[in-house]
């Protein structure tokens, strides 16, 4: 069905906010995908994207027009999927984006085991920073990390799959000869390693029971990555907010030592991503293990020395 497909192109163009990017993405002309989205323009009786040269922009009825396309190519996709894999259950292949530290932590043992039970089923597994966009980076499915209780995209599905603690963690040499952490105010005269995520995290929570504190801390090193934060606190670089199966990991923290064992930082939330709450058979069956995974999972890094 021509409109079908034709939504399907104008939402690629929606997530790309760019036609020859998304032209590019679709492998087709750049003259074709701008004729095909005014085919749908005249099709639904209304203008769905505003012409400019020096900017990208939805109309009203665009937006709207966006939001329901989506969902209905989302329902397809898994109409297509639920009935192609009916006669042998879950089938088909996954592209997942997970950050390289969990990967190499939590998540490949995980998938290798996925694997052995899901024969019909593939995984290819990609390295992400962020949160980057299902739909343009051609995702099925990403796992997050956030350090709220929900995500504030409410445009992708999410579901809560874990929790971790974080814990402060530095290397004996870095410690030696220096006084003894009895508060976490006393971070002031620490070298901290920041996590920078657009920007650099300076402020630190910590609990302690129900007692609640925030500091403000600096330092001369910083990562994206919370596996690069381990390994900077590894050589010695200074003190680190790090979860346990990153920190006694030996390609990672490689045996750190806590400080400040009575207190935790913030706790840290992973989350199942996908782009449509509607999810394929073999999304979905993968997400219901992650779910029950993830904390056997985690208890098991964490015995790593």
């Amino acid at each position: 069905m021509r409109l079908l497909a034709d939504m399907a192109l104008f939402v690629e163009v929606a997530n790309m906010r760019h036609f020859a990017r998304a032209a590019a993405a679709l492998g087709m002309p750049a003259s074709t995908l701008s004729r095909r989205i005014n085919m749908l323009e005249k099709d639904l009786g209304v203008a769905l994207i505003h012409r400019s040269t020096r900017s990208f922009a939805l109309t009203d009825a665009g937006v709207a027009c966006y939001e329901r396309a989506r969902k209905l190519l989302a329902e397809a996709a898994q109409i297509r999927d639920d009935i192609a894999g009916s006669a042998t259950g879950a089938s088909g292949h996954i592209r997942v984006g997970v950050a390289l530290d969990l990967a190499q932590t939590i998540f490949l043992p995980m998938f290798s085991d996925f694997l052995r039970e899901n024969t019909g089923i593939s995984i290819e597994l990609l390295n992400i920073e962020g949160a980057p966009s299902l739909l343009a980076e051609a995702l099925d499915l990403a796992f997050l990390v956030s350090h709220q209780t929900s995500l504030p995209d409410s445009s992708q599905w999410s579901r809560r799959i874990g929790t971790f603690s974080r814990q402060l963690y530095a290397s004996k040499q870095y410690l030696k000869g220096r006084t003894v952490l009895q508060h976490p105010s006393g971070l002031a005269e620490h070298n901290c390693i920041l996590f920078s995520a657009g920007n650099l995290q300076k402020r630190w929570e910590f609990r302690r029971g129900r007692e609640r504190c925030t500091v403000d801390v600096k330092g001369s090193s910083s990562a994206n990555s919370v596996g690069l934060l381990a390994q900077y606190a590894r050589e010695h670089m200074g003190v680190a907010m790090l979860p346990e199966f990153l920190a006694v990991h030996p390609q990672f923290g490689g045996g750190l030592t806590r400080i400040l064992p009575e207190w935790e930082g913030a706790p840290a939330h992973v989350f199942a991503v996908t782009p449509a709450q509607l999810l394929p058979g073999k999304t979905r069956r993968l997400v219901d293990y992650a779910k029950s995974q993830f904390g056997p999972r985690l208890a098991r890094a964490s015995l790593l020395k």
